[in-house]
C-alpha cells in the first residue's frame, strides 16, 4: 500500500510534480524563457504531426474512392490519428537547435538570432518526424499491432498499410533530394536495418519466454539463467563512445540496440542535415532518456499484451522474481535517468527527464497495485 504522502503526491499530475521539483532544484531566471521555448516547439511538433496525418487522410480518401476501404458506421469523413510518444526526442532536439540559433522567447532582443538555422531546424524536424512515424508504423504492422492506428475507415490493417506507405514515400523523396546531405540517408538506412534486424531476435526472445513459463524445476532455473545471460546481461554488440559507462548495465545491450541507436541515428540525421553539432552531452542525455522511457513507460503500458508473449525488461523481471522484480525495474529506470540528467546541459531536456521519472514511478505503482 502506498504511504499517505505518496498517495497525496499521486493526486498531482506527474507533469506538474516534475516541473515543481525541477524548478525548486534549479532556481534559474532562464527557466521562464525555457518554458516559453518548450511551448513553442511543442506547438510546432503538434502542427507537424497534424500536417502529416492530413497527408495520410488524403491518401485514405483516394483508397476509399477506389473502393478498397469503407467508412465505419456513423462516420461522415475520413479521419486518421496515430498514438505515439516517439516525437518527444525530436521536440527536444528542435529546442536544442533553436537555442543554438539564439531563437529563444524573451531573449531574442538581447541575442543575435540565426534565423536561417532556426527555420531550417523546423523544416528538418518535419522530415525527421515523418521518418520516425514511418518506422514506428512499420514495426507495428510487422507485429500485427493495429490498435494505435485510429481511423474511421476499415479494414484497419489496410488503412495502416496506406498510412505507412504514404509516409515512407515522403521520407524517400526527402532522402533522394539533391539538397539532402548524404549523411542523412546513411544514418536513416542504418536505423532501418537495425530495426528490421530485430524481427528475428524478437521471435527468439518470445520463444525463450514461453519455454520459461511452461518449464518446471531445474529446467525453469536453467531458462531463467538463459534469460539473464542472453537478454538482461547480453554482451555489447554495437558500442558507442557516448555510452562506455553503460555497456554492462542490465538490459543496455538489448534496449539500447532496440531503441537507443535509432535515436542516436536521428540525432546524426539532424547534424548532417543542418551542418551543426548538437553536443556530445546532449546526445547522450537524449538516448539514455529514451531507453529509460522505453522501459519505464512503454514496457509497463504494454505489459498486459506482452505478458507471456514478449520479452521486455518488465516481463523478464516479473518472470525471474515475481512482483519483487518491479523494484529492480524502478531502480533500473532511475539509473538510466540519473545518467541522462547528469549529461543534460539544457533545462528543456532536464525537465523532460524529470517528467519521465515521475510518470514511470506512477505507472510502476499502478502495475504493482494491479498485480498484488
Amino acid at each position: 500500500m502506498l504511504r499517505l504522502r505518496d498517495r497525496l503526491s499521486r493526486r498531482v499530475p506527474p507533469l506538474a510534480r516534475a516541473f515543481g521539483r525541477y524548478v525548486s532544484q534549479h532556481r534559474d531566471p532562464y527557466l521562464l524563457a525555457v518554458l516559453a521555448l518548450r511551448e513553442s516547439v511543442d506547438d510546432t511538433v503538434d502542427s507537424v504531426t497534424a500536417d502529416l496525418f492530413a497527408e495520410v487522410e488524403r491518401a485514405l480518401e483516394h483508397e476509399l474512392e477506389a473502393g478498397d476501404l469503407e467508412l465505419v458506421d456513423g462516420a461522415d469523413a475520413v479521419r486518421f490519428d496515430y498514438d505515439t510518444r516517439l516525437v518527444l526526442p525530436a521536440m527536444l532536439t528542435l529546442g536544442r537547435v533553436r537555442e543554438l540559433a539564439g531563437d529563444v522567447p524573451y531573449l531574442r532582443q538581447v541575442r543575435r538570432v540565426d534565423t536561417d538555422l532556426a527555420r531550417e531546424g523546423e523544416r528538418v524536424t518535419y522530415e525527421i518526424i515523418r521518418a520516425l512515424l514511418d518506422g514506428d508504423m512499420r514495426d507495428a504492422i510487422n507485429d500485427d499491432e493495429y490498435e494505435d492506428f485510429e481511423t474511421t475507415v476499415r479494414p484497419r490493417a489496410r488503412a495502416a498499410e496506406v498510412a505507412q506507405a504514404t509516409l515512407e514515400e515522403g521520407v524517400e523523396s526527402w532522402l533522394a533530394a539533391p539538397e539532402t546531405p548524404d549523411g542523412v540517408a546513411s544514418a536513416y538506412r542504418h536505423a532501418v536495418s537495425l530495426s528490421e534486424g530485430h524481427q528475428d531476435t524478437d521471435e527468439a526472445f518470445r520463444d525463450l519466454l514461453e519455454r520459461h513459463a511452461n518449464a518446471e524445476g531445474d529446467e525453469r532455473g536453467r531458462l531463467a539463467d538463459e534469460i539473464e545471460a542472453r537478454y538482461k546481461y547480453a554482451p555489447p554488440q554495437e558500442s558507442s563512445p557516448l555510452f562506455e559507462e553503460e555497456q554492462y548495465v542490465p538490459y543496455f545491450t538489448t534496449q539500447y540496440e532496440r531503441v537507443g541507436i535509432l535515436y542516436e541515428d536521428m540525432l546524426k540525421m539532424y547534424e548532417a542535415a543542418l551542418g551543426v553539432e548538437l553536443g556530445e552531452s546532449f546526445c547522450r542525455a537524449i538516448v539514455l532518456m529514451v531507453v529509460a522511457a522505453q522501459i519505464g513507460l512503454d514496457d509497463i503500458d504494454d505489459f498486459p499484451e506482452d505478458r507471456g508473449e514478449q520479452l521486455t525488461p518488465v516481463t523478464a523481471e516479473l518472470a525471474l522474481k515475481g512482483t519483487a522484480g518491479l523494484d529492480d525495474v524502478g531502480r533500473l529506470v532511475d539509473r538510466y535517468l540519473d545518467a541522462a540528467a547528469a549529461a543534460a546541459e539544457t533545462h528543456l531536456t532536464g525537465m523532460a527527464i524529470a517528467y519521465i521519472r515521475e510518470e514511470a514511478h506512477d505507472r510502476l505503482a499502478a502495475l504493482r497495485a494491479e498485480l498484488d
